[in-house]
């Protein structure tokens, strides 16, 4: 068994950019993955070390997906006296084609992006992802193709 802190210098990137990617945010997608690891930590179950990226990742969304139900219940107020004006970390984001990919992703399912995301980022043999979403392997396939597709279209459709 690996300690926690290995576990976290080796996967955190990656469950960082998983993260993001889910929820399109990099504020929410930071304590995603603070919260990830802190449920690791806490876990009364050993972690093994050949699906520890696909454990991290279950975590991760279904936090992600506690938090999304949370927030569907409030509305936004409308605020007449805010800035609008961008701030310097939107204005970077836009001017590039990150943003555009990711607008891409948040429109495919969120199951789809999750298992598009383990795949194509990390790698992820499709069994460990499979077990992750809870769905066969061949269907892991399925998703992981579509959403590329999908993707793919989308992307091209917008430029």
């Amino acid at each position: 068994m690996q300690t926690i802190q290995a576990i976290y210098e080796r996967h955190a990137p990656a469950l960082r950019r998983f993260a993001v990617g889910l929820c399109g945010d990099s504020s929410l997608a930071k304590d995603l993955v603070a919260e990830t690891f802190v449920r690791a930590m806490t876990s009364s179950a050993p972690i093994e070390s050949a699906t520890v990226l696909a454990y991290l990742c279950t975590i991760a969304r279904r936090l992600y997906l506690k938090e999304w139900h949370r927030r569907q219940r409030f509305t936004e107020l409308d605020d007449v006296h805010a800035d609008r004006a961008p701030g310097p970390e939107q204005l970077a984001i836009d001017g590039q084609a990150v943003s555009r990919t990711l607008a891409a992703l948040q429109a495919l399912p969120e199951i789809d992006r999750a298992a598009l995301l383990m795949r194509a980022e990390d790698e992820i043999p499709y069994e460990d992802i499979a077990q992750a979403l809870e769905i066969s392997a061949s269907a892991a396939k399925v998703k992981v193709f579509r959403a590329r597709l999908k993707l793919s279209q989308k992307l091209n459709e917008e430029s």
